[in-house]
This record gives structure tokens, C-alpha cells and sequence, in this order.
């Protein structure tokens, strides 16, 4: 549960979260995660509880259709949906746009301040009502459009078109915004500079309560993965885990299952967990059957946040996640809390984590092939590699982030309150 925050009494303020994630709505009224499920529940909202007596996220929500659904439940204290039609893909959203457009203006006018979780459908279409009605907001920048709507990432015929409707509309976006957090420290802030008189300020929004070893786990486990290589990479069985949403190409599953194969076929024992579930699923099934590795391949659909996940990824010996693109992936900073070593990509906010020896040119399955083999030849650099990454995780800890976060939304309450006393000037 969230730690309560006391105002003062009549200074109440409400503020509209917009996301672009699904959830769906029990028929005793209740909301839960929908696919991919790529945030934790309620508690994801206790960082914007800290500073606000009572939010509303704005988000398209469905109907369960048979009871009480099993995932996550993402409503409770002091946090309320505004359901909108839970369109998928261009066509139901064009169809969506006047249910869209009047849900969205009601939920602004009812809100102090609106938080923006940007790139994102919902997000644009709420700040478009939010400049046409002079309120107060602010944006939370978590990912790349540019590298969204790249090739490979979105396969679709008006890709191109989209990748730079999105990309110059979320650089206009930064420029007008008063106030912004970016979830990397760099990366994001170059491509979407915020702008001159704009509140800015750099956290990510992964949450690692109960998720970093101690030392001494940290020690068994490179004992354990020490102990399984002394015969010789060739030898060893590897445990290859991934994390990500497949109801998009952004995380590259494709890439990663072709690069396997390389190193299968040159005699490597190998087998890969993927984590995540979403329209892709059956067509990266296919595709490990065509590369002749479905029998190293296991999905294992979504992971419930927490113990499941750091469960699967304290029996994981490599974490690669070869994507296309990204903002600072919370799987990567869990996989590093958990001492994992990692492979990624030199896109979004991944070099921020990593150092260049450990990417991999995204979209080269053959690139990472040459990566993988080349960590799991030395069980020394694995090592390294194990030990770094979690003291890079530890910057990540609850305590040095919820002081920036907190901050962060409390100017952004500021700003409401003052909007409130003199609304002429907003």
C-alpha cells in the first residue's frame, strides 16, 4: 500500500494519469491488468500517491467477459479508472475517436493537473484537449518513437509515415511541456529536448523493492555459474532468459531466437525462457520451429510482477535483450538487481546501463550470435559482468529514486495549486 501523504485540509488535488496500457474491469467493478501487463499493478501508482491526494488514470479498459480475471489488480486507494474504448490498431481507433475525444475532455475538466505517459495514443490525445483548455500538466517521457516505429519494430505500411508523425509531435510536446520527466539520463532528453522553461528531471520508474540481492546471494550465484562452466562453455548448459511484451516486435523475441539458433548450430547446449505474451506469441513459436529450436524454446506467457519474476530470473545464467528500441527497460534493471549478466542494445537508455563491450547492433541476429558466444567463452568476464551489473542496479534503489520522483510531482502539484488560485493565468 501506498504511504499515505497528509495536506492540508481543503488543498485536495486530483491528478489525471494518462496511459496507453490496457486493463480490464471485473463486473464487480474492480480493474486489473490487461495484456502485456507491463506495469505492477496498484503499486505502480504510490510514486504519483506521494505527492497527490487522489489520482484517475485515464486508459483503455474492457469488460471481463467471464468473472473475476486472474492477473493483477490495478485499482484501490485513492486510485480510480476512466475507462476508454479499448480499441487495438488504426481502424478501431479511428472508429473510437468521438468516444475518445468526449471521455477524455470530461476526465481533464474534473482533474487539477494531468500527468502524461508519453509516446503514446492516449497521451496525445489528452494533451490536444489539455492546450485547447489551458490546464496544467506534465509529462513522463519513457520511451522513443523514432525507435518504436522503426523497421522491424511495427510492421505496418503507414510505419513510416506514423515514425515521424509521433517523433515530431512528442519533440513539440517536450517544447511546450512546463514540466517533464525522462526515465533515462540522457538519450531521451537529446532526441526530445525539454523546453526553455521547463521543470525537468531524470529518474526511472523501476521498482526494485525486495528485487536486489545482497552481496552474499550475489556470491553464490557466480559460484554457481562458476562451478557449472570449469568444464568449458561447450560443455554447459546455458540458461538464456528474456523479458518483454510480445504484442509488439520492440524487444526483437525474432532476433533473439535466430541468434540462438547460430549458436546451437555450432554446438552450444542452449535454452531460452521467454517472459511476455501478446500477438506475436504464435508467430515466434513458428518461427523457433522453422529455425529447428522449438525444443530449446520455452514461453512461458506473463510472469505476475514480483516473486514469479525474480524467481525466473535468479534461474537464468545470460539475460539478453536485443531490442529495437527502448527507454530504460525495468526488466534489464531487474535482471542486473537479480546479478545477471546482461546483453542488450546500443538503443534508448540501454548504454546507460550497460558498457559498449556488452551490446549488440540491434536487428543483427549474427552480431548477437558473435555476443553471446563471446560472453559465455569466459567465465571471469561473466563474472565481471555479473558484479557490475549489480552495483549499477543499486543506483536504482527505492531509496535514492522516490526522493527525485517525489520532487519531481510535488513541483508538478505546485503548479496545480497555483493554476487553481489564479486560473486566469493558465
Amino acid at each position: 500500500m501506498a504511504r499515505e501523504r497528509r495536506v492540508k485540509k481543503g488543498s485536495m488535488v486530483r491528478a489525471l494519469i494518462a496511459v496507453d496500457h490496457h486493463f480490464v474491469r471485473a463486473s464487480t467493478g474492480e480493474v486489473y491488468l490487461g495484456p502485456p501487463m507491463a506495469l505492477a499493478g496498484y503499486r505502480f501508482w504510490e510514486q504519483y500517491l506521494e505527492a497527490f491526494d487522489e489520482i484517475v488514470v485515464l486508459a483503455r479498459v474492457r469488460r471481463a467477459e467471464n468473472g473475476t480475471p486472474t492477473t493483477v489488480r490495478a485499482d484501490g486507494p485513492r486510485v480510480s479508472f476512466c475507462d476508454l474504448p479499448d480499441f487495438l490498431g488504426p481502424w478501431e481507433y479511428l472508429h473510437s475517436v468521438p468516444a475518445l475525444r468526449s471521455s477524455i475532455q470530461q476526465a481533464v475538466e474534473q482533474a487539477d493537473t494531468s500527468i502524461l505517459r508519453v509516446p503514446g495514443t492516449v497521451g496525445q490525445l489528452a494533451w490536444k484537449t489539455i492546450r485547447g483548455l489551458g490546464r496544467p500538466y506534465a509529462l513522463d517521457v519513457v520511451a522513443d518513437p523514432w525507435d518504436m516505429f522503426s523497421r522491424g519494430a511495427a510492421p505496418s505500411p503507414v510505419r513510416p509515415v506514423v515514425r515521424r508523425a509521433w517523433s515530431n509531435r512528442l519533440r513539440q510536446m517536450c517544447r511546450e511541456a512546463p514540466a517533464i520527466s525522462y526515465v533515462t539520463r540522457e538519450a531521451l532528453q537529446k532526441r526530445y529536448p525539454p523546453g526553455p522553461r521547463c521543470w525537468a528531471a531524470a529518474f526511472s520508474d523501476v521498482d526494485l523493492r525486495d528485487g536486489l540481492i545482497d552481496s552474499a546471494e550475489l556470491g553464490a550465484r557466480m559460484a554457481d555459474l562458476e562451478h557449472r562452466m570449469s568444464y568449458g562453455a561447450a560443455r554447459c548448459h546455458f540458461r538464456i532468459g528474456f523479458v518483454g511484451a510480445l504484442a509488439q516486435m520492440y524487444k526483437a523475441p525474432d532476433i533473439l531466437l535466430q541468434a540462438i539458433a547460430l549458436c546451437i548450430d555450432d554446438g552450444f547446449d542452449f535454452e531460452v525462457s521467454l517472459a511476455g505474451d501478446g500477438k506475436f506469441r504464435p508467430a515466434m513459436a513458428s518461427l523457433a520451429r522453422r529455425l529447428g529450436i522449438a525444443d530449446r524454446v520455452r514461453f512461458l506467457g506473463v510472469l505476475p510482477p514480483g516473486d514469479a519474476v525474480r524467481r525466473f530470473l535468479d534461474q537464468v545464467d545470460l539475460f539478453v535483450l536485443p531490442s529495437r528500441q527502448e527507454g530504460l527497460p525495468r526488466a534489464m534493471v531487474e535482471a542486473m538487481a537479480r546479478g545477471c549478466p546482461c546483453i542488450g542494445t546500443a538503443v534508448g537508455g540501454i548504454p546507460e546501463l550497460l558498457p559498449p563491450e556488452d551490446l549488440a547492433v540491434s536487428g543483427d541476429a549474427a552480431a548477437l550470435s558473435a555476443k553471446i558466444r563471446e560472453v559465455i567463452a569466459d567465465p571471469d568476464r561473466m563474472s565481471r559482468m555479473a558484479q557490475q551489473n549489480w552495483k549499477t542496479a543499486r543506483e536504482y534503489r527505492p531509496d535514492l529514486l522516490e526522493g527525485r520522483r517525489t520532487a519531481f510531482y510535488r513541483r508538478v502539484r505546485e503548479q496545480a495549486e497555483q493554476a487553481k488560485k489564479s486560473p486566469q493565468t493558465i
